[in-house]
């Protein structure tokens, strides 16, 4: 009985021990990474610049292009923006359906977050109309360029971080789009 209560309580010691030092581990990994953080406002104030390079000039999209609320233009963008960023392909095995991957999944929310703020803020009257379509059409653009670029880990970091569509659009107004 003894032996058994003793193997009980060493296993506890060895399990505790082993949950510390793992978390021990992942702090000090949180600690060491620096990344650009949106809620933080020694981050915002110091202007993180975020700079991508356009290498040419992307066409229209293939698809059928869906009215949007905004307009035209921004329709174009919109369906170029789901086209880039969302893959689908058919399943074969099953029923038949298709399966859909999210190409850089950050970026493609942060685009349908602002949608959604620009689609309520413009119900409520809340930003004037052509405001919010020179905003987001910056937003489109950027999303357009970044799909492109293999560089934006930093970005989807920064933008999986970020709360609110205040920091999403200061995000995105810290974005620089250079020619090639």
């Amino acid at each position: 009985m003894r032996r058994f209560i003793s193997l009980v309580v060493l296993s506890l010691i060895f399990t505790i021990t082993n949950a510390q030092e793992s978390l021990i581990a992942a702090l000090q990994t949180e600690k060491k990474a620096s990344l650009y953080d949106p809620s933080d406002d020694k981050t915002i104030n110091s202007e993180k610049r975020f700079v991508f390079k356009v290498y040419g000039e992307n066409g229209k999209p293939k698809g059928e292009i869906e009215p949007h609320f905004m307009g035209n233009a921004i329709a174009e963008k919109w369906a170029m923006v789901n086209e880039l960023y969302l893959h689908k392909t058919d399943v074969n095995i099953g029923f038949g359906s298709s399966y859909t991957e999210t190409f850089k999944p950050s970026i493609l929310n942060a685009v349908y977050t602002m949608n959604t703020y620009y689609k309520k803020a413009l119900k409520r009257k809340i930003i004037p109309e052509d405001e919010a379509q020179k905003q987001y059409v910056w937003i489109l653009d950027c999303a357009i360029e970044i799909c492109h670029c293999s560089d934006s880990k930093d970005f989807e970091l920064a933008l999986a971080k970020a709360k609110d569509t205040y920091q999403i659009l200061s995000l995105f107004n810290s974005v620089r789009l250079e020619n090639k």
